[in-house]
């Protein structure tokens, strides 16, 4: 028999109004939310109608599961994770997705959405999570296409023409994976990769988003070089990823191309997490070359990013989790970074990180409270809506009806 599970809610954030309801309840039932509304409305009687009943410490608000938008799950989070992605065994990486998944979830975070694993590992993972063999958020599962030799090839299909880019799009179809995550640009953890080289054409581009439709698949695309930003909007992909509109001169800005954005419906995840930069806190380490010039480039991500909102582009939020010093737990944490550092209001990034997220993957089952929505659900103490910092003060984690 299903359980039903009241859960009294002392605040309630919704994820789709613009404020933190007070003295609110929520049923839980076959993995779903089967009645929400003010506790007044309930009986006096009522938790005797319930088979069980989670009765919150009076300084706790109740909100949705976080979405993490960018993640990858088989990688190890360690300066060494290039070399561990080419030299780890596929079921040493299945035990660190399986471990990754269930450090996700105790953060708060009930959906990610895996922008670079091989499908052979991320369909098993994903279905074991789904049939509760495993603790883990929901997976939203790419298939990864680069070019020969491109960037994150240890993770992807490669292909060099419109006919290759098209057959790898149908194959991972076929895969049975959730959406197309496409290499537009070089990157920063593939060494002989740069970021500001344009991988594929805007032709190549063009006919991976085709394909992808055609299949019913969104589209995300890895751009870090202003033209490689460019054939990702020429394509219309659903989210571009990091976006940072790089130039030899550092981190740029177009005002046509962010208009185009704007007028395409195209969401951006700019990957604002922090990194390296976390080291800053210990005096005693010692930064080398190439992560002085990561502090740089962040610093200037996080003014691109505030323009970006300003503009109102839609902006979703995911952290990059498993490359170097980017954990998957460390996801609150960055949200926090993005309220105080970029200067976005702590509404503007839970809704980021939850209904926003929600609309990017197309799904109208998950980041918010309402009836008939997923029962994926997070508490914390304190508001953090008020104060971002409380998203980190986890209590109670909820995924597809499950308290974990």
């Amino acid at each position: 028999m299903t359980e039903r599970l009241l859960i009294r809610a002392p605040r309630l954030f919704d994820a789709i109004s613009d404020k933190v309801q007070a003295s609110r309840y929520l049923v839980v039932e076959d993995g779903l939310i089967a009645a929400t509304g003010a506790q007044s409305e309930l009986a006096e009687c009522a938790d005797d109608t319930f088979d069980r009943t989670l009765s919150l410490e009076p300084d706790t608000t109740v909100l949705p599961g976080l979405i993490n938008m960018h993640t990858h799950l088989s990688f190890s989070a360690l300066p060494t994770m290039f070399a561990d992605a080419v030299s780890e065994s596929d079921e040493f990486k299945l035990i660190r997705i399986v471990a990754n998944m269930g450090a996700a979830v105790c953060a708060g975070v009930t959906t990610v959405r895996d922008c670079g694993t091989w499908p052979r590992l991320m369909m098993p993972a994903r279905a074991a999570a789904e049939q509760g063999l495993v603790r883990g958020p929901r997976i939203i599962a790419s298939g990864a296409i680069t070019t020969t030799g491109g960037h994150c090839w240890y993770c992807s299909t490669e292909a060099d023409s419109e006919d290759e880019v098209r057959k790898a799009v149908r194959t991972h179809i076929k895969d049975g994976v959730d959406f197309i995550k496409l290499f537009a640009t070089g990157g920063n953890v593939t060494p002989g990769s740069d970021a500001l080289v344009t991988q594929f054409t805007q032709a190549e581009m063009c006919a991976a988003t085709q394909e992808a439709r055609k299949g019913g698949r969104r589209t995300a695309a890895h751009a870090h070089g202003i033209d490689g930003v460019r054939n990702a909007i020429a394509a219309r992909v659903t989210t571009i990823e990091h976006c940072s509109f790089q130039t030899e001169t550092g981190i740029g800005w177009d005002d046509a191309m962010v208009d185009e954005i704007v007028d395409a419906g195209i969401y951006v995840c700019p990957t604002v997490f922090r990194g390296t930069a976390k080291l800053t806190a210990d005096p005693n380490y010692t930064f080398n070359e190439r992560e002085q010039l990561f502090l740089t480039r962040r610093q200037q991500r996080i003014k691109l990013t505030a323009r970006l909102a300003e503009r109102d582009v839609m902006l979703v939020s995911g952290n990059d989790a498993g490359v170097p010093h980017c954990r998957v737990e460390d996801f609150p944490g960055d949200l926090v970074a993005t309220v105080q550092e970029c200067g976005l209001s702590p509404l503007a990034v839970i809704q980021s990180a939850t209904s926003v997220a929600a609309q990017a993957l197309g799904r109208t089952d998950i980041g918010q409270l309402a009836r008939g929505k997923a029962a994926d659900i997070l508490t914390v103490r304190g508001n953090p809506l008020e104060d971002i910092r409380d998203l980190e003060r986890t209590e109670k984690v909820i995924v597809r009806g499950l308290v974990v």
